[in-house]
């Protein structure tokens, strides 16, 4: 069964004064949680610019799945788009075969998304019997951009999305930003070698979801706003701000072992007398709920201590995100704060070093990869997987 647990960076505050605060979500698995079969949507690029080289991994790259990943559970089916798109295949085993890809025509990534979501539609809905990935290969030269809110609904049918870079040509930005809005990763691989290694990397990973992109429903008090949800390690932005009232949230999938980090920024308008319930989260029957203590009494307030992991979860956030964005001087203050607190809480060293190791990459693509590849084990330690 999951845990769910919510904390604040200091659970007591001044009566009668406004508060800004940090906070962190941590949902985990147990390692008895059993694994899912996995239900693998291709999407694949098949315009005039994957010519030659791209379409050549592209064909591979199905061949190899079919062939020799899949397992006798799962299944694939294929969409490919230029311009337009189609239903290539709809759900296949292991060892059949799909027709032929032939590159032409534009690069219209909405179609390929809009088909996408419609195929979804037409489907049972079973995320909580199957782990569905949307696996989307492309060399990122989109002349049409899927729109953010087609991306973002992928997760309501229990997906992610994990976007592929091929050819030498590779345009990773476009790419790295959808798989962010559908809770996956991007990885960069130029030829089918690369492809090859990035597949058993996601075959791996994905034979160990447990709970297909949870969707957390989230209540925040009269007076209290969340803001700036970020899921840690990878810097996945969730959502900008949730305003009191009722909400879902979908992240990640979860996998076996690991746990789903998220930071965020709280506001609360008024600091009330006693107990105030700021916001609730639930999930598959499990509970948690904000609280914190108004205090009159400043010594209370000053002597009441900081939550460590909730310091951790932020930082890390903090770190990834501007990894992504490029701001180098924010990566080094924020590793710099987690090697500090690595005095006092060991899992922080091992985030320091890995993230020093993400942002010193020069290569964009394998950065951005890299980053992706972070994953935190229930007990915090964070790892960067090597499939």
């Amino acid at each position: 069964m999951a845990s769910l647990s919510v904390s604040i960076l200091k659970d007591i505050a001044m009566v009668g004064m406004p508060l800004k605060s940090k906070g962190s979500l941590v949902l985990s698995s147990e390692s008895t949680d059993r694994s899912l079969p996995l239900d693998l949507l291709l999407v694949l690029d098949c315009s005039h610019s994957m010519l030659g080289e791209g379409i050549d991994v592209v064909t591979k790259s199905v061949n190899h799945i079919l062939d020799d990943l899949l397992r006798n559970d799962d299944r694939v089916a294929i969409i490919s788009f230029n311009n337009q798109s189609k239903l290539h295949s709809d759900w296949t085993k292991k060892g059949q075969k799909t027709g032929e890809f032939i590159a032409n025509g534009g690069t219209n990534f909405n179609a390929a998304i809009e088909k996408c979501i419609e195929f979804l539609g037409s489907q049972d809905n079973n995320e909580n019997e199957r782990a569905g990935i949307v696996l989307f290969l492309s060399d990122g030269a989109a002349q049409t951009p899927a729109r953010d809110s087609s991306i973002q609904s992928i997760t309501d049918f229990g997906y992610t999305m994990h976007t592929v870079g091929v050819t030498n040509q590779a345009v990773p930005k476009e790419l790295e930003k959808m798989a962010e809005l559908a809770r996956g990763h991007y990885f960069h691989a130029p030829s089918f070698e690369d492809v090859s290694n990035a597949f058993t990397s996601l075959f791996n990973l994905g034979k160990t979801v447990v709970y297909a992109a949870p969707e957390l429903e989230v209540t925040v008090s009269s007076g209290t706003r969340l803001l700036n949800l970020i899921q840690s390690p990878q810097g996945n932005v969730i959502t900008g701000k949730i305003n009191s009232g009722k909400h879902k949230i979908s992240v990640g999938h979860l996998h076996a072992d690991k746990r789903v980090e998220i930071s965020f920024d709280l506001e609360l308008d008024n600091v009330q007398k006693g107990l105030n319930q700021l916001a609730s989260f639930s999930f598959q029957n499990k509970n948690a709920i904000l609280t914190l203590k108004g205090t009159e009494i400043e010594t209370e307030l000053y002597d009441a201590p900081i939550n460590q992991e909730v310091t951790l979860i932020a930082q890390t956030a903090r770190a990834a995100t501007a990894t992504k964005s490029g701001d180098y001087a924010a990566v080094t203050r924020a590793i710099q704060k987690l090697e500090t607190l690595g005095h006092t809480l060991p899992v922080a060293s091992s985030r320091a070093e890995n993230l020093t190791t993400v942002s010193s990459m020069t290569d964009i693509g394998t950065r951005l990869e890299t980053l992706g590849k972070l994953q935190a084990s229930v007990s915090g330690e964070t790892k960067i997987r090597r499939e």
